[in-house]
């Protein structure tokens, strides 16, 4: 018996945060339903795109907080 498989058990699975039974349980589930291989696909592109997304603040940001921080020191 197949067991059905959340969002949460594919995000899980692509961290590898699952154990090994469950790894194999997930990979048996994904070669019969297109459904869930779709759904597994779809997490791993979002995946993908959120570690090639840029992790540096905007220059106006920086800018920002460094006035801010030049104003807090000419208050001590």
């Amino acid at each position: 018996m197949i067991k059905t498989f959340t969002q949460n058990d594919l995000i899980r699975l692509l961290y590898h945060e699952t154990s090994e039974e469950e790894t194999r349980e997930i990979n048996k589930a994904l070669l019969c339903d297109s459904e869930l291989q779709a759904q597994y696909a779809e997490l791993k592109e979002s995946k993908e795109a959120l570690n090639g997304a840029e992790l540096q603040p905007p220059p106006s940001t920086v800018l920002s907080i460094l006035s801010y921080a030049r104003g807090m020191h000419h208050k001590l």
